[in-house]
């Protein structure tokens, strides 16, 4: 049986795939089991039901800030420390997954190990020893979300005194040396991890080392200023141009805390610390020494953690401003840690503000009258998930998951608490559009498809009464434009008499009067009388389940009795002919689509030989299916798969001269993702094949085998063939688009207006961010073709911008 999570994926080897709180299975000779006596099966019961309690009581310890935290605390070490000889795997492994997936219980746990520790070092050593392993191999793997919950429970571990501020100067500087002056992935990732660190830490390293806490808060310091330099215009990463923080920099957000935390005495509020209450205890416990980390240096630039901005939706009183970015950081950590369950995540990030003091945030799930909470003069908890959710949807240059995850995050929390959710959720999102002129072109996209999916788990209930004046702005305006996308997803996810009768009268005119449907050309009304006997007998012999030769019999003869067009033209009407009656055929469903596809396969290629054929049979797709813009994705999808277009001719048809004024029309660029995305696929999959070509050569090799060359699989010269025409294709793929961006968006009479250029602009953008490895690796060739002296300047500073992004 496959292991796979609620989403239908493979489950990776992520410690936080596997939940810390389910019972362990019983061994053979417990209840049901068939080994064993009698009494050593009770022996058995007697053990795992000791387990299961230590493992519960491990995960629930610190749920709230109670004031029987500090009894809790010492009874579980107490507990803990006696029966460790016995149950050390499952207290080790409960202790692992807890730090790992309640990352804002870190000062409960780092607590619960520093009393270990007070109590019996060896314990101590081995829970550290363990979290040490832990976070040695989340660095090997990139699992930055580890790498960061575990540097700070690390951090908290100098104020128990299990570990010495040198040591934890040492980790710290694993991150820092690496990152100075390198403004890449990299360089930000190390930089944010050891900031983070520094935030917890820099209350015990003000005391034993304060000068060395000095030198590494100007190391930061100098790193951010140079951060910011370095990406100073550089807007590719920008979500809402309209606010702060500008371009990449998104760590100085993080420098204004820690200052600000550094004024106050380093003291961080926002939640408790447990560890004052045993101050007495823990400063008798001994100190462990642990080995050097080893940064990986094999990992590739895209597999670096970029931290999210934290969009502000809502207002929050600027006095907050620490408070709220450590509950937002903790939030974070939550959502990053417990990707693999979103049910599970849902549940705890209602439960963070939990360790918190009363006066630190207003609850509006707890509250008796939430109506009266204003977030403007208090932090809000659940206004503060919402931001966090929000800006993990939006987080440039992508999204560290899938949207999906974030879409069906939101679902569950509506679902815990459907009433305040709703609202908390709404007023975000109305927030967002009020702002949308100003957000990057892909954020309006995600958020439209995030918010159809969303409204569509709920009886597609939403307040449309505050979108009705969206139809009266004008046809390419930013609020109207993601509005009436928005719809359209509804009617796919839906019906659209469903959708109509939802909508008020003044929104109606954002959908179609009509349902979604083809675009047939050869109507009978519409054809004068020899095109119409063509199309007849075309329809006749398709009804009748003709087949590819006998179609295209059909058109030869009838075509070559046209002595008054020459043989050209009359090709160009043959391909036309069969292409509208292919699409008629199978405009039923999909399955009817591929079959029709798949079974005129041959003459559909023999009519597309020349590259002008290929984009005149991709054109009359688009116009076929004008008025269902998924059928026309879909169909074009299979014809690059089945190889009557090509990619190439995919790119030609989207930046065709018709389409000048009509940027803003989604369907366009989703065509064109899946066409890069199908062609980066391909390299993938050839990439994969030449290696195992080489692993089977090389074990042929090794072996000294003599037998028959087919035995041994694909040639490595075959596949390397193959690779390098697919990179080929990759490459042309990638020149063309970027020059067809610059061509528009460097001549007059590539958009019809400012508007129009926008939209182009925010897809250029786009198309040069996700791509970014594709676009570097063919630097060269874009130089020379794309980027000349007739580009202009702002698609120039986006090139710049997309290889610094890239590094």
């Amino acid at each position: 049986r496959r292991d796979v999570d609620e989403f239908g994926r493979e489950r990776r080897s992520r410690p936080h795939n596997r939940k810390p709180y389910e019972r362990p299975s019983r061994g053979r000779g417990g209840r049901g089991g068939h080994g064993g006596n009698q009494g050593s099966g009770s022996m058995v019961d007697e053990s795992n039901d000791l387990e299961s309690r230590l493992s519960s009581l491990i995960i629930k310890v610190g749920d709230k800030n109670a004031p029987t935290l500090q009894n809790n605390l010492e009874a579980l070490s107490v507990v803990l420390e006696k029966d460790f000889s016995k149950h050390e795997i499952t207290v080790l492994r409960t202790f692992r997954q807890c730090v790992l997936e309640l990352p804002w219980k870190a000062p409960v746990y780092s607590t619960l190990a520093g009393l270990l520790n007070a109590k019996n070092s060896d314990t101590g050593a081995k829970v550290i020893t363990l979290m040490h392993e832990v976070l040695r191999m989340s660095l090997a793997a990139g699992q930055w979300g580890s790498v960061k919950v575990l540097m700070r429970f690390f951090a908290l571990q100098v104020e128990t005194k299990t570990i010495s501020a040198a040591t934890l100067l040492e980790m710290i500087d694993a991150f820092l040396q690496p990152a100075a002056g390198k403004m890449t992935a990299q360089g930000s990732c190390f930089m944010f991890i050891a900031m983070s660190t520094l935030l917890w830490a820099g209350r015990a390293l003000r005391e034993n080392g304060p000068d060395e806490l000095e030198a590494r808060l100007l190391a930061v310091e100098q790193f951010v200023q140079a951060y910011t330099e370095a990406n100073a215009g550089n807007t590719l990463t920008t979500v809402l141009h309209d606010a702060p923080p500008k371009g990449v920099n998104i760590l100085e957000n993080l420098l204004a805390t820690m200052r600000a935390v550094a004024d106050g005495g380093w003291k961080i509020d926002a939640i408790c610390a447990p560890h004052a209450m045993f101050a007495s205890e823990l400063a008798q416990a001994t100190q462990h020494e642990l080995p050097a980390l080893e940064m990986p240096v094999d990992l590739p630039a895209g597999s670096y953690y970029t931290p999210p901005e934290f969009l502000q939706l809502v207002p929050h009183p600027p006095e907050h401003a620490v408070r709220r970015f450590v509950m937002q950081d903790l939030i974070a950590d939550t959502i990053t840690q417990l990707e693999g369950n979103r049910k599970d995540c849902a549940k705890y990030l209602m439960q963070v503000h939990g360790l918190c003091a009363e006066d630190v945030c207003s609850v509006m799930t707890t509250a008796q009258n939430p109506e009266d909470i204003d977030p403007e003069t208090s932090l809000v908890y659940e206004y503060m998930v919402a931001e966090v959710l929000l800006g993990f949807l939006m987080q440039l240059p992508e999204g560290r998951y899938r949207e999906m995850y974030y879409t069906s995050l939101a679902i569950e929390l509506r679902k815990a608490e459907p009433q305040i959710m709703a609202m908390v959720l709404e007023t975000a999102v109305e927030n967002v559009v009020a702002r949308i002129a100003s957000m990057d072109v892909e954020c309006v996209n995600r958020l439209s498809n995030w918010l159809a999916v969303y409204i569509s788990n709920f009886g597609f209930q939403w307040d449309w009464a505050k979108w009705e004046g969206a139809a009266d702005e004008q046809e390419d305006a930013p609020r109207r434009r993601f509005v009436q996308e928005t719809l359209l997803k509804l009617v796919r996810l839906s019906y659209l008499d469903r959708i109509k009768a939802l909508l008020p009268e003044t929104c109606l005119s954002l959908i179609p009067a009509k349902a979604p449907t083809h675009n047939f050309k050869f109507t009978l009304q519409a054809m004068d009388g020899r095109t119409r006997e063509v199309s007849v007998a075309m329809g006749k012999c398709l009804k009748n389940k003709g087949t590819a030769d006998q179609a295209l019999e059909i058109l030869e003869s009838h075509y070559s009795q046209w002595a008054d067009v020459d043989a050209e033209t009359r090709q160009t009407l043959a391909r036309e002919m069969l292409t509208e009656h292919v699409l008629l055929l199978g405009s039923k469903t999909f399955s009817h689509m591929l079959n029709a596809i798949e079974k005129f396969m041959p003459a559909l290629q023999k009519f597309g030989e020349t590259a002008a054929a290929k984009l005149q049979i991709a054109q009359v797709v688009e116009d076929f299916w004008r008025k269902n813009t998924q059928f026309m994705a879909i169909t074009i999808d299979k014809l690059i798969n089945y190889r009557v277009i090509d990619p190439a001719t995919v790119v030609a048809m989207l930046f065709d001269a018709s389409h000048v004024g009509a940027w803003n029309q989604f369907h366009l660029w989703e065509i064109l993702r899946n066409t890069v995305n199908k062609v980066n696929m391909r390299v993938e999959q050839l990439q994969a094949r030449l290696a195992a070509a080489q692993a089977a050569a090389s074990a042929m090799v090794a072996d000294d085998a003599a037998a028959d060359p087919a035995q041994s699989g694909e040639s490595v010269e075959h596949v390397e063939s193959l690779l390098e025409q697919m990179k080929q294709e990759q490459r042309g793929v990638v020149v063309l688009t970027a020059g067809h961006f610059v061509r528009l968006l460097s001549s007059g009479d590539g958009c019809a207006s400012e508007l129009d250029r926008a939209w182009l602009q925010g897809r250029f953008k786009e198309f040069m961010r996700t791509y970014r490895q594709q676009v570097v690796d063919n630097e060269a060739a874009l130089e020379s073709q794309v980027f000349t002296g007739e580009a202009s300047a702002d698609t120039r500073q986006a090139f710049d911008s997309t290889r610094m992004l890239a590094a």
